[in-house]
């Protein structure tokens, strides 16, 4: 009845142009690249300073002309204790892929003392030359109470035309 057609109806908004959301189209998918861990990564708190996930990298080569877009996924089960929570970020050569906050509130992968499952996409395009990508945590309370631990994680990189 009238509220099936009210619930298809597409809502309006008014976005502002400083929050637009960042564009980042592919076409015909070309390769996955994944990697799977199934020992846990536990670390010390980091007050804000990254960690790699140790083998949670891939080496991806971009095209030799034009853009390529990468799709990147990294999946975990994670718990945290402390006072705020664990970030994650992933980088291509040491350069963080959005979403990325650069301003003291990192991307928050978890800030619960229990076992969870969390998931969170990066999307990027890589032109010509050699990307490392790579996942990295952290934490954003006090070093010396903090602790992460990630486990059971998968790392999906799908490039697209």
């Amino acid at each position: 009845g009238d509220d099936d057609a009210a619930a298809t109806k597409p809502q309006s908004a008014t976005i502002n142009a400083t929050t637009s959301p960042k564009v980042c189209d592919g076409g015909v998918q070309k390769r996955l690249q994944a990697r799977t861990q199934v020992e846990p990564f536990t670390f010390a708190g980091t007050a804000g300073a990254d960690r790699n996930v140790p083998g949670a990298g891939v080496v991806v080569y971009g095209p030799a002309t034009g853009y390529d877009t990468l799709l990147i996924t990294f999946s975990a089960e994670t718990y945290y204790t402390g006072t705020g929570w664990l970030g994650l970020e992933v980088h291509d050569n040491n350069v963080p892929i959005q979403p990325y906050a650069n301003n003291g509130s990192p991307y928050a992968f978890t800030s619960e003392a229990k076992y969870t499952g969390n998931s969170v996409q990066f999307c990027t395009k890589v032109k010509k030359g050699t990307h490392r990508i790579q996942v990295k945590v952290n934490t954003t309370g006090d070093a010396t109470t903090d602790s992460g631990w990630i486990d059971d994680w998968t790392l999906s990189v799908l490039r697209f035309e």
